[in-house]
C-alpha cells in the first residue's frame, strides 16, 4: 500500500497479490489491505495471514476491514479522538471481529496487522507481526519480533501487545508493506533498517502519474512481475 498527500488530499492505493511461495504451494493469498480517504484523513491497514494457519486470509481480510471500519466510525463519532485513540480503539475491535468468527480456532485464522490514521497536522500507527510502516522516509514501526528467531507474533496471541508510534507533524507519504516485500523495499544501515530511497521515489512520482483504477492495476501488475517475485 502506498499513499501521498498533495495540497490536502490523499491519493492511495492498496493492493494485496498472492506471493510466489504461496503459487508454489497452491495456498491462497494470504494477505488483506484496504485505505479510507476524506479530505485530509487517512485510514490504512495491512495484515497478513499466518502461512501454516488454515483459515488466516479470512482472519486477515476481517481483521483489515474491521480497522478501518471502526477507525471510520470513530472519526465520524463527533468525540475528537487524536490517532493514537483511534488506532488503539480499532485494533481492539480487528482483534475481536477475528476472535468471533474463530470462535475455539482462533490459531487458524491467525494473522499480523499494521495500521495507520493520520488526521490534520497529527498521525499514529499500530503494528503487531511483521512487516513495515515508512512514514516520509524513514521506518516509524518496524517488526515487532517475537521472543525467538524467526518468530512472528500475531494478534490472536494472548500477549499481542500493539507496538504504537505517534506524532503532532503532517506527513505527506506512507507505505506499508508485509513481510514479502520487505528486503526489496528496505535496506540496512547498521542495526537499523531504511527505505531504499530509489524505490519510493519512483514509487510516488508514479502514483501521480495514474488515477483509478489505472494504478491499482498497475501496482498489481507490478507485485507479480518476475523482477519482484524472483526477489
Amino acid at each position: 500500500m502506498t499513499t501521498s498527500n498533495t495540497e490536502g488530499s490523499w491519493r492511495a492505493v492498496a493492493v494485496s497479490e498472492i506471493g510466489a511461495a504461496h503459487v508454489l504451494a497452491g495456498t491462497p493469498c494470504q494477505d488483506a489491505s484496504q485505505c479510507f480517504v476524506r479530505d485530509d484523513v487517512l485510514v490504512a491497514c495491512v495484515a497478513d495471514g499466518a502461512g501454516s494457519a488454515r483459515y488466516s486470509d479470512q482472519g486477515a481480510r476481517t481483521a483489515v476491514d474491521e480497522f478501518v471500519a471502526m477507525s471510520q466510525e470513530l472519526l465520524r463519532s463527533g468525540d475528537d479522538l487524536d490517532p493514537a485513540e483511534i488506532v488503539s480503539l480499532a485494533f481492539e475491535s480487528a482483534c475481536q471481529a477475528v476472535r468471533e468468527i474463530a470462535e475455539d480456532d482462533v490459531q487458524n485464522y491467525a494473522t499480523t496487522l499494521l495500521g495507520l490514521v493520520s488526521k490534520n497536522d497529527s498521525f499514529a500507527a499500530i503494528q503487531v507481526g511483521d512487516g513495515a510502516i515508512i512514514v516520509d522516509g524513514g521506518v516509524v514501526v518496524d517488526s515487532h519480533e517475537g521472543e525467538y528467531a524467526n518468530e512472528t507474533k500475531f494478534i490472536t496471541n494472548p500477549d499481542a501487545a500493539p507496538n504504537i508510534f505517534s506524532a503532532c507533524i503532517e506527513i505527506r507519504r506512507v507505505a506499508i508493506v508485509t513481510d514479502g516485500l520487505e528486503n526489496l523495499v528496505l535496506e540496512n544501515n547498521g542495526y537499523q533498517r531504511i527505505p531504499h530511497g530509489p524505490f519510493f521515489d519512483s514509487m510516488y512520482e508514479w502514483l501521480h502519474r495514474f488515477d483509478e483504477p489505472d494504478r491499482t492495476a498497475q501496482l498489481a501488475e507490478f507485485l507479480v512481475s518476475e523482477r519482484v517475485r524472483s526477489r
